[in-house]
């Protein structure tokens, strides 16, 4: 009779997903579809322990279990996910892998979510453009009465930060 495996304990997972963003780990996928996937497997290691817990989407998840992401991979997936999120919020980390996966585009970002990229556009890793859009309100017509928006795009050092986490993984 086959020993049965016991539950991830909720506080561990919740510490492993929160790790990621609950979102996938591999950064060109972030998938919000996760699973739990143990790194050195289960039948290996026969314990939980965060260390070798990373958030997976099924896809990833079922690539790592055939072996076509490696475990020193995954362990550098891991660690990359604790440098970049102690540094970056989420929607920054997701706004940086967008503009790199896109380079020729510029996304179109209402004036009030600049707060939300200050760290990455003081870096240096964005850059933006300014449009002023003309509102026209009941009442108002003057210039004094245009909202801005803006539009952003990566620039090479933010490429370079990217570009860095893979590097992270040798």
């Amino acid at each position: 009779m086959t020993e049965s495996r016991p539950s991830i304990p909720a506080n561990l997972k919740r510490r492993v997903l929160l790790e990621a963003g609950h979102r996938c780990s591999i950064p060109t996928c972030r998938n919000l579809d996760v699973d739990i996937h143990h790194i050195v497997p289960w039948e290996q290691c026969r314990k939980h322990e965060y260390k070798n817990l990373i958030a997976l989407c099924p896809i990833c998840h079922r690539r790592a279990e055939r072996g076509e992401i490696d475990r020193k991979s995954l362990r550098a997936y891991k660690s990359n996910l604790r440098f970049t999120h102690d540094k970056f919020s989420n929607f920054e980390v997701d706004i940086l892998f967008r503009l790199y996966n896109q380079p020729d585009v510029w996304l179109e970002l209402p004036h009030y979510l600049l707060l939300l990229i200050i760290r990455i556009l003081e870096i240096g890793y964005v850059e933006i453009k300014r449009i002023g859009l003309p509102k026209v309100y009941e009442g108002y017509h003057s210039v004094s009465e245009i909202i801005d928006d803006y539009k952003i795009t990566i620039t090479s050092t933010g490429k370079g930060y990217i570009e860095s986490l893979g590097e992270l993984v040798d």
